[in-house]
């Protein structure tokens, strides 16, 4: 993947491409997925991804809550509202 505009944030031209953690969400309903490819700005850090690497993603997404594909593994996450923090 490349990524030859300037980043539309800080004007940067300076990327570099690298695996980040992304996480997918619809619906109240979430996908991890810890080793997505990515373009990185140097400057700001803002993230671009490549169309088909989102729409594979997508495409997992919808089989693993469609039950037609079973995810790597499953994490427990805690959640808190933030009216009750102190």
């Amino acid at each position: 993947m490349s990524h030859t505009k300037p980043c539309p944030f800080c004007g940067s031209t300076e990327f570099e491409s690298r695996p980040v953690e992304y996480l997918y969400r619809r619906d109240e309903k979430y996908l991890l997925v810890p080793d997505m490819p990515a373009m990185l700005c140097r400057k700001c850090g803002e993230r671009y991804y490549d169309g088909a690497a989102l729409l594979k993603v997508e495409q997992h997404f919808n089989a693993i809550h469609q039950h037609t594909e079973k995810p790597d593994r499953y994490l427990q996450v805690p959640v808190m509202e933030f009216s009750h923090a102190g």
